[in-house]
This record gives C-alpha cells, structure tokens and sequence, in this order.
C-alpha cells in the first residue's frame, strides 16, 4: 500500500473516532410521557400561558422537585424529587406538567404526579411506577398555583437622595 493510501486511511479512521465523539451529546428526556391522557388533572385559570408556566415551575422547586424538562416553547416541565434508584426498597415522586392556551387569553394546567417505588440492588433492580390520583392533591396543587408569588415580596432598599 502506497503512503497516501496509508496516511488518508488513518485521517478517515480519526475523524470517524472524532465524529463518534460528537455525536454522544446529551441524553434527551423522552418527551412522550407528556402524551395528554386521562391520568393528567387539569385546570383552568384566569391567567396567560406564560405566567401559568412560571408559577408551575416555581410550585414544584419550592416543594423539592429537580426539574429535567422546563420547555416554554411546548409547556412541557417534569422533575423528581426523592430517591429514584440505588437502595434495597427506593420512593421517589416524580410530575409531568403541560401548560395550554385556553380561551380568550387563559391558560390549562395539566399536571400528572408518579409515585417511584424501586426494589432490589444495582444488578438486579426494578421500577414500579404509580400514578397518583388523588383529588384533593391536586386541588391543593392547583390552588399554590394560583397563590405563589412570582416576585420577591421583600421592599427593595431605597439609595439616598443626591445633594445638588
């Protein structure tokens, strides 16, 4: 083999390496368990999709969620809080929440909450997964919705006045 065969082999060796490289970039969430069904609870507020969106978010970070998908773009956000994995018997939450335009600037929440139950160790483990559907949960979480507040309620510090 001459030494140009030898030497492109080895540039179309590295770059497919590199390209391999590249195309490990972060793993997505799978993004279809936010298919709208009959386990999400939903409601209805007086309020934009955007505003709805925020107070959402904010709502499930006050109450120990880690956030994985916050999405103003499709109004998907998800998060879990909680052991998910690792020891003998594990509990964790996790939420599904869609954000949608309603009526004459309103806007639906949807939200759906999973009870993480895992068993076993790290070789041999499974993952038992239980939508919660209790409705005063829910009503509760529809109500600190509409009651977070979405700014800090401390005054801001007034500077002194300039002397002419």
């Amino acid at each position: 083999m001459s030494g140009w065969c030898l030497g492109s082999a080895a540039i179309h060796a590295a770059a497919a390496g590199l390209s391999g490289c590249m195309g490990g970039g972060a793993i997505q969430p799978d993004r279809s368990v936010f298919g709208l069904d009959g386990n999400y609870q939903r409601f209805e507020y007086a309020m934009d999709i955007e505003e709805a969106f925020d107070r959402t978010a904010k709502v499930f970070q006050e109450a120990g969620y880690r956030l994985d998908v916050a999405d103003r773009a499709t109004g998907e956000i998800s998060g879990q809080r909680g052991r998910v994995g690792g020891a003998s018997t594990d509990k964790g939450l996790k939420f599904y929440a869609l954000i949608l335009p309603a009526s004459q600037g309103r806007s639906q929440v949807a939200v759906k909450v999973v009870q993480v139950i895992g068993r076993g160790s790290v070789i041999n483990s499974t993952q038992t997964e239980l939508i919660q559907s209790d409705g005063q949960m829910y009503q509760y979480l529809f109500r600190r919705i509409a009651n977070v507040t979405l700014h800090d309620a401390r005054p801001t510090p007034e500077l002194p006045a300039a002397k002419p």
